[in-house]
């Protein structure tokens, strides 16, 4: 996938840097223990179109290129976009499938919509 910022066409990439930039940003603490839960906490916000998620994101997805671009630079490339599209659910749309394809990534979402799904089930009954 390719996303334009600051005038230059980006292609995003969703492996193991991704993965380790979206934790260095999504964080649990657990009984003073930290764990890097960025896939799971990235999808979540990126459901629930939150815009701030999708500026983290695709900054995490250019994070492989040599001079990747300012997260100000992003935030202004997320509204030019909405501007030119009548807002963001196509790119939120784009980013989750494209999420959902990465080999490294698609085995963790499998998981946390499975256990998601139980949870939700256990919570209803």
């Amino acid at each position: 996938m390719e996303f334009k910022i600051a005038d230059k066409e980006y292609q995003l990439k969703f492996g193991i840097k991704f993965i380790r930039e979206l934790d260095k940003i999504y964080k649990v603490d657990y009984q003073g223990m930290k764990f890097g839960m960025g896939v799971n906490l990235a999808f979540m916000n990126l459901n629930q179109y939150n815009p701030t998620a999708l500026a983290q994101v695709i900054s995490a997805a250019v994070s492989h290129e040599q001079s990747p671009p300012k997260i100000y630079q992003v935030d202004n490339a997320i509204e030019d976009y909405a501007l030119e599209n009548d807002g963001l659910s196509k790119l939120f749309e784009d980013l989750l499938d494209e999420l959902g394809k990465s080999p490294v990534a698609k085995d963790t979402l499998k998981v946390f919509k499975k256990n998601a799904k139980v949870q939700i089930d256990q919570e209803v009954q």
